[in-house]
């Protein structure tokens, strides 16, 4: 670290992530503020930034209505009074600000009780003024801010002066992209000249300059050629078998299904041919919305295999969705001539041992089941094709265990979670991508309605418990599982007791993610059998669970989900067929930034569509906040303001690189990074299944 940091300030360092010169030098600033020009509040906007320089007239500190309050009384050279206030303790304040004092007071103006104030404002002696540009820096628990920005400057230089800063990335490549080299963007994020005009300080303030888009593109160029590097190293290995093309004639597949698959279904079929065929194992992830005909797909690329003479394994995360998939299976299955079981953690010692045994004998072509096909005993006899169901719910490892199970089985990776392109090549970069992104006919998505506004949620209820009285089951989603102090939201408890209120005829079952997993399916096993009419849950029911009578549901202070999320919800309604519909109820007013995100679901019924503005609106770094084991974490990514584009050139480019030296041979410090970095993530690879 550096000198004078003392044990303390390095706990707490530590505590935020800054350990070494690089943790300091890659912290990167919270904002900008131009202190060249000195202003009175008197002629700055409500809100603006100003620096002002003042003298004190008198301080106070101490508490008001239990909460603390420090006061300075300051006034301008024009005479003009400023209140400075602070809402916390900040140690020295009151040596600081020692009336006839002179300072330069930094900070957003705002007026309170007649007269302009600065809340929480920067100080500096008249004598010692600040840099032209203040760098403000996220809050480091226990550690001023002046100190943290002197240890990151003081970190910057040590770095510089030792030529410690190793900027991986071909000087060739960064000039290409047209982006300052890795020194000169840190050195103008930390260090910003007091030449800069009012338009770059306005960049730096949005995370939108050069500087930032530079060590964005440095980041996903390096997580893109660990992507294509994995997925290289993989497919460089022949396939366990090469799918023969009777496998997926088409006029053979119709006989098994009883519906004519989309277009759609048709080009992902395509798609997974290709690869099947191609003498290489296939990484593909198949996306589609609920109900778009994934499973039947699957089913193709099985059919495919057995034909081959090898076996299949679908995992899917829960029983309920096992047992599912088992039921939609078993016909076409049947038709098609392929033997297909199920295995679960819940079966029975005798009847698991025998199942085990005809698997290892080859006497069973489709293995369907959750993780318990991961445990070591479960051996194939000539394992071909991997498929895994909602597979944002398994890490890279457990992947790996079951494609262990093979000699290098083909893989496809399934997920009803729309998720853009360009997100989908950030978080599964080394698969292929297919999209079925067609419904089938007569498949009509549910009407959505907002409903905003605190006297919402009574006539949302009501409305939920007529279209039960008509006959409907209806799903209720809740934020939380019980009453929160902090957050002011509906809980499934309360929520199951009104609604019991208003149906007092009728079973009303909840579930959520504290329960057992068999109490959890036993009751969601209740409502698909129709016993429970009404099932209050959180979002537990994202995925797993299929109810063709499910015609109704209700999101209840549903602006504390993502759209994606809030998408993949109300997909749980309608698949029976017929009309359904999907109340989506905010407490916010209609005119609410919460109201105006959610009506995107009321003018689109389009997943993709859905998830487009979700990314727009929340940006990567929160849809990606709940990360998949294995996905590297991407820290500059919000920066980019034009992360998509950005992310597309970075893949081209990693790309590009690897097909002139494919082994970086001719880039001995960015193949040292790379192998650091796949050593630190689970990684695809033949020694790893």
């Amino acid at each position: 670290m550096l000198p004078r940091v003392g044990p303390s300030t390095a706990s707490k360092l530590e505590g935020r992530g800054l350990v070494t010169l690089e943790d300091l030098v890659f912290f990167l600033p919270a904002g900008y503020r131009d202190t060249r020009q000195r202003r009175s509040p008197a002629e700055a906007a409500d809100g603006e930034v100003i620096a002002v320089e003042v003298t004190v007239e008198r301080f106070r500190q101490g508490f008001a209505r239990g909460r603390f309050l420090a006061t300075a009384e300051v006034c301008d050279d024009e005479g003009t009074p400023i209140s400075l206030r602070w809402f916390h303790r900040v140690g020295g304040l009151g040596q600081r600000l020692q009336p006839g004092m002179r300072l330069i007071a930094v900070g957003a103006t705002k007026e309170f009780g007649g007269r302009a104030s600065m809340v929480h404002p920067e100080l500096y002696p008249a004598d010692d003024p600040p840099p032209p540009i203040a760098v403000r820096y996220p809050v480091v628990e226990g550690v001023g801010a002046r100190t943290v920005s002197n240890l990151v400057r003081a970190a910057l230089h040590r770095l510089l002066d030792m030529d410690g800063l190793e900027d991986l990335l071909p000087a060739p490549l960064v000039e290409a992209q047209r982006l300052p080299s890795l020194v000169e963007a840190l050195r103008r994020l930390h260090d910003p000249g007091p030449e800069l005009s009012p338009e770059e300080i306005q960049l730096l303030q949005q995370g939108r300059s050069a500087a930032h888009r530079r060590l964005a593109f440095g980041e996903l160029f390096l997580l893109q050629l660990l992507l294509l590097r994995r997925r290289a190293r993989w497919c460089a290995h022949e396939a366990a078998f090469v799918s023969p093309e009777a496998g997926f004639d088409r006029e053979g597949l119709r006989a098994c299904l009883p519906f004519e698959p989309t277009g759609a279904q048709w080009r992902a079929l395509d798609e997974i041919e290709r690869d099947m065929s191609s003498g290489q194992p296939m990484l593909r992830l198949l996306q589609g919305d609920v109900g778009s005909g994934k499973t039947a797909v699957a089913f193709a690329a099985v059919r495919a295999a057995v034909a081959a003479g090898s076996q299949a394994a679908l995992m899917a995360p829960t029983e309920l969705l096992a047992e599912q998939h088992l039921r939609t299976l078993e016909p076409w299955c049947r038709a098609a001539g392929v033997r297909v079981a199920l295995l679960t953690g819940a079966m029975p010692r005798a009847q698991r041992n025998s199942l085990l045994a005809l698997l290892a004998a080859g006497r069973i072509d489709l293995l369907v089941g959750t993780h318990a096909l991961l445990v070591a005993d479960v051996a194939f006899a000539a394992l071909g094709l991997v498929v895994v169901d909602e597979q944002h719910r398994f890490g890279v490892e457990q992947r790996a265990l079951l494609r262990a199970k093979g000699e290098r089985p083909h893989l496809l990776v399934m997920t009803a979670t729309p998720i853009p392109r360009t997100l989908a090549l950030t978080a599964y970069g080394e698969l292929e991508v297919s999209i079925i992104d067609e419904m089938p006919p007569g498949r009509e998505p549910p009407v959505t309605r907002l409903l905003a506004g605190r006297g919402a949620l009574p006539k949302a209820r009501a409305t939920v418990a007529k279209a039960v009285r008509k006959g409907a089951q209806a799903f209720v989603v809740c934020p939380l599982v019980e009453a929160s102090e902090v957050l002011d939201a509906s809980h499934v408890e309360a929520t199951a007791a009104a609604l019991r209120e208003l149906l007092p005829e009728v079973g009303i079952g909840i579930v959520h993610g504290r329960m057992a997993s068999e109490d959890k399916d036993a009751v969601m096993r209740e409502f698909r059998e129709g016993r429970l009419r009404v099932l209050v849950a959180t979002t537990v029911i994202e995925v797993g669970v299929d109810v063709p009578a499910a015609r109704a549901m209700l999101i209840e202070h549903a602006e504390r989900f993502g759209l994606a999320q809030l998408h993949q919800l109300r997909g749980r309604v309608g698949r029976g067929g017929g009309a359904s519909l999907c109340l989506v109820h905010t407490a916010h007013g209609p005119s609410s930034d919460s109201a105006q995100r959610l009506r995107v679901l009321t003018e689109t019924a389009d997943g993709f569509a859905v998830a487009e503005k979700d990314l727009a609106l929340r940006g990567p770094g929160e849809i990606f906040g709940t990360r998949q084991a294995g996905v590297p974490r991407l820290r500059f990514l919000g920066f980019a303001g034009d992360g998509t584009r950005m992310l597309l050139r970075a893949r081209e480019a990693a790309a590009e690189l690897l097909r002139g030296d494919p082994e970086l041979r001719e880039h001995p410090r960015l193949r040292v990074a790379i192998e650091q970095r796949e050593r630190d993530a689970p990684v695809y690879t033949a020694e790893a299944g």
